[in-house]
This record gives C-alpha cells, structure tokens and sequence, in this order.
C-alpha cells in the first residue's frame, strides 16, 4: 500500500512554499482583474471586446500610459510567469503530479508536457496545481 503521508516530507518545503505563493499571486491576480473591469466598465467608451487586460499586456495594445492598477497587473502577471518557471525547474519529473503539503491535507502539482487525452505535445509546459 502506498505511503499515504509522504506529501509531508520536510525535503518538499521549497517546493510547497512556492506553490503557496504562485496560488496568493493567481488570486490576486483575479481579484485586480475584477476590479479593473469594474472599473473599465464604468467608462462611456467601455468596449467589452477589449477588456482582457491580460492578453492586452502580453501583445502590447496599449497606446496609452497604464495607471497604477494596470502596473499592478503588469507586475503581478510577471510574477506568476516567474513563480511558474521556478516551479516547473523545481519539480523533478514532467507528465506527473507530486504530493505535497500546502496545509489542509494532500494536494498535487504538476507540469505537463503533453495531453493527457490525445497524448499530443503541447507547445509549452502546463503546470496543474489541485487542491
């Protein structure tokens, strides 16, 4: 039978801090988003086909200077791709899931190079975090 606590191993602590760090960073991410698109939305010129701050920053479609929660943004979506590279170098096999240990009982993370259903290579690692 497998050993149901190993998600508990002291040796897994950078690679559980970090993930509790990537989860603060995607939910404050999602927290400003909703934000900024409240306040998006209460603008005359409001056009709900650009509102993806997100893909907006990635291909550079501003034509104007980003105000102070839009380099929020800026700097919070840095940060996740960040804790994702390190957290994709940390974890020691690809196309598998880790137990680890972020306080409430086992959770899992993993990075995956192809897909699970059609076993197709996926142009960039996945990285899935359930818990």
């Amino acid at each position: 039978m497998e050993n149901l606590i190993k998600y508990l191993d002291k040796a897994l602590e950078p690679l559980d801090n970090k993930v509790k760090a990537y989860l603060d960073v995607e939910r404050d991410i999602r927290l400003l988003e909703v934000e900024l698109l409240s306040l998006q939305s209460i603008r005359p010129d409001f056009d709900p086909e650009y509102s993806d701050l997100e893909q907006a920053l990635k291909a550079g479609r501003f034509d104007h200077q980003l105000n102070d929660k839009e380099q929020h943004m800026a700097a919070l979506l840095n940060r996740y791709q960040q804790l994702r590279d390190e957290l994709i170098a940390l974890l020691p096999e690809q196309n598998k899931f880790i137990a680890i240990n972020l306080g409430y009982g086992p959770s899992r993370v993993g990075y995956f190079t192809r897909d699970p259903d059609t076993h197709q290579s996926l142009s960039e690692p996945v990285l899935r975090v359930i818990h």
